[in-house]
């Protein structure tokens, strides 16, 4: 199985080959303006977040390699119309097909890696693998991403085309994969409904639903913080394109290091611990936003950015622990979703709060939020601890 990992961490790399990061917002709009890119956030996000649960029992039930071999097919698809796209139908179309990929490849490879260890009996090196994962993740998307910047200047289409050949590289790489073997169920109707309900009942199992709760609820901040909130920031402290471009492969590159510390963070805190430790450095750090200038204001910018991945990866391992193989991808899409949900419903809202307040002062409001529920987690815990030992 050592081909797999070797092979994952080829397709991590392709997978994340954005060549398009800086630029995408100017390429979208030839085609509209930013409403029309607030549609097209709205595509991606919905497709990406509804489409966790079924494509993860897809992938437990027809096995990781096809599922991997489709994903990869559809965000090949998907990037070429979008690199030859001629109006905004062919934006949409072409995102609604690259995000279903993007859910199939979600989850799936993380389970194809830990049942290809745990097939050797070599699952305790999951955590170190899945560290390389994103130390390599962000490194390609560091290069990638200036590559990219250079691209759009001999043609606004070059990135996207870029991207759409390092997916065909990726679609034939799967073909090498291998299926593990353990845990294999043949696929029927019956069996998919069943295996969906599993993702649920292995998540919130009378064992697991606490574990699962507090990873939800710390899990949630940190998409939000992901997903809108840093860019906002960055804004807000004075940074220019230029700027933004710099800084953001000056994250993306330590960031690649700095993941590389999962393992020794589990080792030395305990997953549980760790987390907690973790969120509240992220609530901390988002606390000091209104008074800080642009120096320290993207300096706390790149400690959560260094942090974040290593809270991901803390989280992908308590799930992978307490999963059995067979129901292992459905049950990490099912957590992906659940987890992705309150950014999807409070998308919107949060963005009208910034609009008000600003960007700084909501900041700090989040992170006192993200601090309350982090030492909630970390009573609860302290709790359930002492109540097992009496």
């Amino acid at each position: 199985m050592t081909r797999n990992i070797s092979l994952a961490y080829f397709l991590a790399a392709m997978k994340h080959s954005w060549f398009f990061l800086g630029i995408w917002v100017f390429y979208y709009l030839q085609f509209t303006d930013y409403a029309g890119i607030g549609l097209l956030e709205t595509v991606m996000i919905g497709t990406t977040t509804l489409g966790e649960i079924p494509t993860g029992a897809i992938a437990d039930l027809f096995g990781k390699k096809k599922t991997l071999i489709l994903s990869f097919f559809l965000e090949t698809v998907g990037a070429f119309i979008i690199a030859s796209a001629q109006n905004f139908n062919h934006m949409v179309i072409s995102l609604f097909i690259m995000c279903v990929g993007g859910a199939m490849y979600s989850g799936t490879l993380d389970a194809l890696v830990f049942d290809s260890l745990k097939q050797e009996n070599k699952e305790s090196f999951y955590g170190k693998i899945i560290a390389n994962i994103s130390s390599i993740t962000l490194a390609v998307i560091a290069l990638f991403s200036i590559i990219g910047g250079f691209m759009y200047g001999i043609n606004p289409r070059l990135p996207f085309i870029a991207n759409a050949i390092a997916y065909c590289f990726g679609l034939i790489a799967c073909f090498f994969l291998i299926e593990p073997t353990i845990d294999s169920v043949k696929f029927s109707l019956k069996n998919y409904f069943t295996q969906t309900k599993q993702g649920f009942s292995q998540l919130f199992s009378k064992i697991n639903y606490r574990r699962t709760v507090n990873l939800l609820l710390l899990g949630g901040f940190v998409v939000i913080l992901d997903e809108m909130m840093e860019a906002f920031l960055l804004v807000e402290f004075g940074f220019k394109p230029q700027g933004l471009g710099i800084i953001y492969s000056i994250i993306f590159i330590l960031s690649a290091f700095s993941v590389q510390l999962t393992p020794w963070f589990k080792q030395k805190f305990g997953l549980r611990s760790g987390l907690v430790i973790l969120g509240l450095v992220l609530a901390t750090s988002l606390m000091v936003s209104p008074v800080v200038g642009l120096t320290l204001g993207g300096l706390t910018v790149l400690l959560r950015y260094n942090v974040a991945p290593i809270f991901n990866n803390l989280a992908s391992i308590m799930i992978n622990q307490r999963t059995e193989s067979k129901y292992r991808a459905t049950t990490i899409s099912t957590f992906n979703m659940i987890k992705n949900l309150p950014y999807v419903l409070s998308a919107v809202f949060i963005g009208q709060l910034m609009d008000i307040m600003s960007a700084r002062i909501f900041a700090l409001y989040f992170g006192l939020a993200l601090l309350a529920a982090t030492l909630g987690v970390k009573l609860i815990h302290g709790s359930h601890d002492r109540n097992r030992n009496l």
